[in-house]
């Protein structure tokens, strides 16, 4: 069941090896390759958002994948705050390589 007030982000949005018509929904240019929940959901709070990880949750296009979802306070429109989610994941990334 929704959470009203709050947006849930699959890994599937952020994923490089996704095509669009396969649930990535930020450009290629700013997709990252095989995002973990838990980088997801520290990026989230790095920009100061309140979220929650629902790991059991499968993505509808994927019913047969668990990959888990965050769910994350509703603050801006959801492709601005999967862009942020998407640049932050790179930048904590490029820190550890």
């Amino acid at each position: 069941m929704k959470e009203k007030g709050w947006q849930y982000i699959y890994p599937a949005y952020l994923d490089s090896s996704r095509s669009r018509s396969t649930g990535r929904r930020v450009p290629r240019s700013l997709a990252v390759e095989k995002p973990r929940l838990e980088e997801i959901v520290e990026a989230a709070r790095k920009l100061g958002l309140e979220v929650k990880a629902k790991e059991n949750a499968k993505y509808p296009r994927a019913w047969w994948s668990v990959e888990g979802c965050a769910l994350v306070k509703k603050r801006w429109p959801k492709e601005e705050l999967l862009r942020k989610i998407a640049y932050k994941i790179r930048e904590e990334r490029s820190k550890t390589r």
